[in-house]
C-alpha cells in the first residue's frame, strides 16, 4: 500500500467537497433568473416529476419537510412554481411550474448540458480505462463516506 497515495486521494477529495460545497453554495443564472442551487434542483424536480408533493420532494432530496417548503414559498414568490390542491386529499397540494418555472426548468437543463460538456472535455484525454478504474475508486469513496454517515447518525442517537 501506498500511504502516500492515499493521502494524496485524500487531500484531492477534500478539495473536491471544498469546491463543490462552494459551488452549491453560489446563486446561478439560469437564462435571465438567477436562482440558488437549491433552488433550482426543486425547480427541476417538478419539472420532472409535475404534481410532486412537498413530503415528496424532501424525500427524495433527504431534506426535512420543513426546509423543502420554506423553498417552495421562495419559488412561489417568485412566480416559478404554484400548488394545487389534489382533488382526491384535500390536505395535500401537488406542485406544478409556472409557465416561468417552465422556462427556468428548461434553462436549467440547458445550463447542466453545458456544465456536462465542459467536464467532459476535459475529461477527453483518459482512456476509458483510466476512466472506469477512476469510477471503480469512486465508488469505493462512497462506501466509506456512506459509512461515516451511519457511524455519525448512529453516535447521535446514543443516549
Amino acid at each position: 500500500m501506498d500511504t502516500q497515495l492515499f493521502r494524496q486521494i485524500w487531500a484531492a477529495q477534500d478539495t473536491a467537497y471544498d469546491l463543490m460545497s462552494e459551488y452549491d453554495s453560489l446563486p446561478h443564472c439560469y437564462g435571465s433568473v438567477v436562482l440558488y442551487q437549491a433552488e433550482a434542483y426543486i425547480v427541476n424536480l417538478i419539472g420532472q416529476h409535475p404534481g410532486i408533493t412537498v413530503t415528496q420532494l424532501a424525500e427524495t432530496l433527504n431534506k426535512t419537510t420543513s426546509a423543502c417548503s420554506q423553498i417552495v414559498r421562495k419559488l412561489r414568490a417568485k412566480g416559478f412554481v404554484e400548488q394545487i390542491r389534489n382533488p382526491d386529499n384535500n390536505r395535500l397540494y401537488n406542485l406544478e411550474l409556472t409557465e416561468a418555472g417552465a422556462e427556468v426548468f428548461q434553462a436549467h437543463i440547458s445550463f447542466n448540458q453545458e456544465c456536462q460538456e465542459k467536464t467532459f472535455e476535459l475529461l477527453k484525454d483518459f482512456t476509458g480505462e483510466e476512466l472506469s478504474i477512476h469510477l471503480r475508486v469512486q465508488r469505493r469513496l462512497n462506501e466509506a463516506y456512506q459509512d461515516d454517515v451511519k457511524r455519525s447518525r448512529e453516535q447521535l442517537s446514543r443516549p
